[in-house]
């Protein structure tokens, strides 16, 4: 039989789906079926569309995000963690409404699901090195050069985050990234989510925020007979730099042992500085600075019960156990 369309070249079949016969140039195989040139042209684009998308795979990793949702009204409820999600993406476009996620569990295991993350739910994207904190300091990570000035961001649920914009920085869009100022943390970039702050400042005018609320607390009757250190404390402590506040509680304490004030506020700093570790899904680390709290404040219920999270999530995962914060 010959092909109605090249009279030289013999039928080979027909379309499995209209029944039109035709040669070898007029049908395709696929998937076990012949399909005529109309019917296979939508079939033949998806293909082409997947080997797009599988060489961009290949020239760009894909990302491993930590998403943090805003928790309703925006303010937490007391005792409840706020709700996040982690996973990879390849294609996160700052113009679009949103992006998919695929996601992974703490070791980045594929939990065969992905969903749809709008930006309107969230306040934040963490860029990070590892899901659980553990990464290995060995391997170079993709560094991102900041271009912008330091900002602060205070988000309506009360956090505070620090860094550098990673472009000169706008009051315009409505998103932007940060780049943390340490390189030796989890996290590699940040991306805001501008409705979901209540106040972004300049480093500089934060600080000089920070301090008027000091002359204020100190005009209202605070302490007066506070060290220099305790006092610097005090400011990082304001500035949720719980890190730097803690370094400073510890040499007021051994600068003055007779005063109990500075080991309270350290035991308060290390709480906090565990908080933001469960927050970057950094479990060990946070479960050795809560041990170190619970010890010193064994009948503290809160602290007792957040170590008994902590320990449970690190034995499921399998994952070692950082060193003591003692």
């Amino acid at each position: 039989m010959e092909c109605p369309v090249h009279p030289s070249a013999e039928a080979i079949g027909y379309c499995s789906v209209c029944g039109t016969f035709g040669c070898s140039e007029c049908l395709t195989q696929h998937e076990g079926n012949l399909l005529c040139t109309k019917h296979y042209r939508p079939i033949a684009k998806g293909l082409e569309e997947e080997k797009k998308h599988e060489e961009i795979r290949k020239k760009y990793p894909r990302q491993r995000l930590i998403v943090h949702y805003r928790s309703r009204g925006d303010a937490p409820t007391a005792g409840q963690e706020a709700r996040s999600a982690s996973g990879v993406c390849f294609a996160l476009n700052l113009k679009e409404d949103g992006f998919h996620l695929d996601l992974v569990d703490a070791s980045g295991v594929s939990l065969e699901k992905t969903v749809y993350v709008a930006f309107s739910e969230i306040k934040a994207v963490f860029l990070v090195k590892s899901f659980d904190g553990n990464f290995d300091k060995h391997l170079r990570y993709d560094a991102w050069a900041p271009e912008g000035e330091e900002l602060v961001i205070k988000f309506k649920d009360g956090e505070v985050i620090q860094g550098r914009a990673l472009r000169p920085y706008s009051p315009d869009g409505p998103r932007f990234h940060i780049v943390p100022s340490s390189t030796e943390g989890n996290n590699i970039s940040i991306l805001i989510e501008r409705a979901a702050t209540e106040a972004i400042y300049t480093g500089e005018e934060y600080r000089a925020k920070v301090a008027r609320e000091r002359e204020v607390a100190k005009e209202e009757g605070a302490p007066a007979n506070l060290s220099q250190e305790e006092t610097m404390g005090d400011f990082y402590f304001q500035m949720r730099n719980y890190s730097a506040a803690a370094a400073q509680y510890r040499l007021a304490a051994a600068k003055y042992p007779q005063s109990h004030r500075p080991q309270k506020k350290l035991l308060a700093a290390q709480y906090n500085m565990g908080v933001e570790h469960i927050k970057h899904h950094e479990y060990s680390k946070a479960l050795a600075l809560m041990e170190f709290v619970l010890k010193a404040n064994p009948e503290n219920e809160r602290v007792e019960k957040k170590v008994l999270q902590l320990r449970h999530i690190i034995e499921k995962s399998g994952k070692p156990r950082a060193p003591s914060a003692e």
